[in-house]
């Protein structure tokens, strides 16, 4: 997961962070530093929670980053669903992040924050600050969901953004 020379983003919000050149548009796969699995949709529906897989960069893996009209926040949009990542109305930690239509709201409003050597970043909700963290009991298959916690720097909050070699059509 230490190679950012594969890292490809696109969105203008995200490239002020990592300083890449425009490479490409997205889709992008969000895959957890210190465990390896990325953020899936599982196929659901509205007020479901994505949960963390093992990457495969099929489409309910697979996220936009689309602008908001407040500087250095995006909307993070599954490809499979057109639902957007939602952090709820709530601040009560731990919860867990849902997918909600789009509404542009700030529970619905990230930034993408560098980690210090650049190599990822935090996805920070606007409304609470609070990061998309990955439990500890997290592992490969288990359909653990990600949830939001207070930020503590650790590789389990730390997400690479990648773009997959081919999307899946």
């Amino acid at each position: 997961m230490g190679f950012p020379w594969i890292i490809s983003v696109e969105t203008d919000d995200v490239l002020s962070l990592f300083k890449r050149r425009r490479t490409s548009r997205g889709p992008f796969l969000l895959i957890v530093r210190g465990r390896g699995l990325a953020l899936d949709t599982a196929f659901g529906m509205e007020g479901d929670s994505p949960i963390l897989w093992p990457p495969h960069a099929m489409p309910h893996q697979l996220w936009y980053f689309h602008r908001t009209d407040q500087r250095d926040q995006v909307q993070i949009v599954s490809v499979a669903s057109g639902l957007a990542l939602d952090a709820q109305r709530g601040r009560a930690i731990p919860r867990q992040a849902v997918m909600w239509s789009r509404h542009g709201q700030s529970h619905q409003r990230w930034r993408l924050r560098p980690t210090d050597d650049g190599a990822a970043c935090f996805v920070e909700s606007v409304r609470t600050g609070h990061v998309l963290d990955v439990p500890w009991d997290a592992g490969q298959e288990t359909r653990t969901p990600a949830i939001l916690y207070e930020i503590n720097g650790g590789e389990n909050q730390q997400f690479v953004i990648a773009t997959p070699s081919r999307v899946p059509s």
